[in-house]
């Protein structure tokens, strides 16, 4: 997928019911894949990678990547889709 970055969303929640505490750092992307009558229509959140944050984190606002998406959830961050995968192009701006 082509996702053009939005905003950079840093999420943290606590232990509970014997779950570890944890973090994300999710990317609310638009898709930009062509052809664009067959892009998604809602926006999406991309949940990178530890070893992909170094690479876009606090400068992927603005930004186009290419995404090799293996699984969409539901349930984070509100219900939206967030698409869990690689970043298989570096971030470039638009």
């Amino acid at each position: 997928m082509t996702l053009t970055v939005f905003k950079e969303v840093h999420n943290t929640w606590p232990a509970k019911n014997g779950k570890p505490a944890g973090e994300s750092y999710d990317l609310l992307c638009m898709d930009n894949s062509n052809p664009p009558e067959h892009r998604m229509e809602e926006m999406l959140y991309y949940r990178t990678k530890e070893d992909e944050r170094s690479k876009v984190w606090g400068k992927s606002v603005g930004t186009t990547l290419q995404v090799g998406v293996s699984k969409i959830r539901h349930g984070d961050n509100g219900g939206k889709a967030t698409l869990l995968g690689s970043i298989i192009i570096e971030a470039k701006k638009n």
